[in-house]
């Protein structure tokens, strides 16, 4: 496959140095899309064309300068711009530094010394993209992190309110009429608060459970996500195989828990969008790495859109799976085709129970 040419603006109103500086791009490996002379026009053509960098001649004629233009440019489209010029004075330099510029070459330039500047801009400039990628995600993350605990939070004190309290109130108006009809026998009384404490104690390991399965932490990963593979297909009419190998010895606390989650994201992704038949889940080692697999015959969904709306603040979903994966030092890899399902690859190094991160 031949590799992607960075697209390079030139801004220059000396017509014989702005074809010798093209000729030079092309030389580079670099794609010249278009020639400004003017700062109006350079404003046009990187919001219409663009660009990857801007190279930006300081001088220019008419009214607006090379300066002016770029600031124009980095505000509006954010791209990088490299001043040319053949003037040093220091209130040109000073006014130039206000923009941000991500370098600054003296006429005449040799050609090696375009290379190196160019490169260096380009790698500074995607460099800062991904930077702001990852705080916009964070962000995102963070955001969403809090609503779902206040969610939870929400949801255990509805819980709390509607089933336990209801049983201890229950309880309560009926040590009330044992007090009040003494000369009759309490058995009847006494069985019914018996039924309804069971009913309680069963209420509150249901909700210890779905906070965090006990299960987790006294047998380890595997058996708990049999446990909730087994919990899901129940509850979602879909099959689910269980299948894992050389996973004996217990994993570490942290990496049991992000596992754990991630396929329960996983899962709960499945029952509600995917509309799948069929699931499985893997769990094994391959060399110094534990592997995870969780595969659906559903309908999949498009991963591209799933991540802006993620990190524009929607489902917390893929944006969370992948952050659980960071956090263990380790790698979460999705494939999925609408209409084709999906399947999840988790691996990161293996670390026993007793190993230090």
């Amino acid at each position: 496959m031949t590799p992607v040419k960075s697209k390079v603006l030139v801004v220059e109103d000396e017509l014989l140095v702005a074809r010798d500086i093209e000729q030079q791009l092309m030389d580079l490996g670099y794609q010249p899309v278009g020639l400004a002379t003017r700062g109006e026009q350079a404003i046009e053509m990187a919001t219409q064309l663009h660009p990857d960098l801007v190279l930006m001649d300081i001088q220019l004629a008419g009214d607006m300068d090379g300066i002016a233009a770029a600031q124009v440019i980095r505000d509006r489209c954010a791209l990088p711009v490299v001043f040319l010029t053949a003037y040093t004075a220091d209130d040109v330099l000073d006014r130039a530094k206000l923009t941000e510029p991500f370098g600054y070459m003296l006429k005449p330039f040799s050609e090696r010394e375009l290379r190196t500047v160019l490169a260096m801009a380009l790698y500074k400039h995607q460099a800062e993209a991904r930077l702001l990628n990852s705080t916009r995600q964070l962000k995102a993350l963070s955001r969403r992190v809090l609503e779902a605990q206040e969610l939870e939070r929400r949801r255990v004190a509805v819980e709390l309110h509607d089933e336990l309290g209801q049983s201890l109130t229950a309880i309560k108006i009926n040590l009330q009429l044992s007090e009040r009809f003494k000369d009759k026998s309490p058995a009847d009384l006494n069985l019914e608060n018996i039924r309804i404490v069971e009913d309680a104690l069963q209420q509150v390991r249901r909700l210890a459970t779905t906070l965090r399965p006990s299960m987790l932490d006294d047998l380890g990963l595997a058996p708990a996500l049999k446990w909730m593979s087994d919990q899901s297909a129940q509850r979602s009419g879909f099959t689910v195989q269980f299948f894992h190998e050389r996973v004996q010895a217990r994993l570490a606390p942290d990496i049991e828990t992000a596992c754990f989650r991630i396929v329960q994201e996983a899962l709960t992704n499945i029952s509600r969008h995917a509309q799948a038949r069929h699931v499985s889940i893997q769990l094994g080692r391959e060399g110094d790495e534990m592997v995870l697999l969780v595969q659906d015959n559903g309908l999949g969904f498009d991963l591209l859109a799933m991540r802006e709306r993620a990190v524009a603040g929607g489902s917390l979903g893929v944006l969370g799976m992948q952050e659980r994966a960071t956090l263990i030092g380790g790698q979460l890899d999705i494939q999925t085709v609408p209409g084709r399902g999906t399947t999840l690859e988790l691996r990161c190094p293996w670390r026993g129970h007793e190993d230090k991160p």
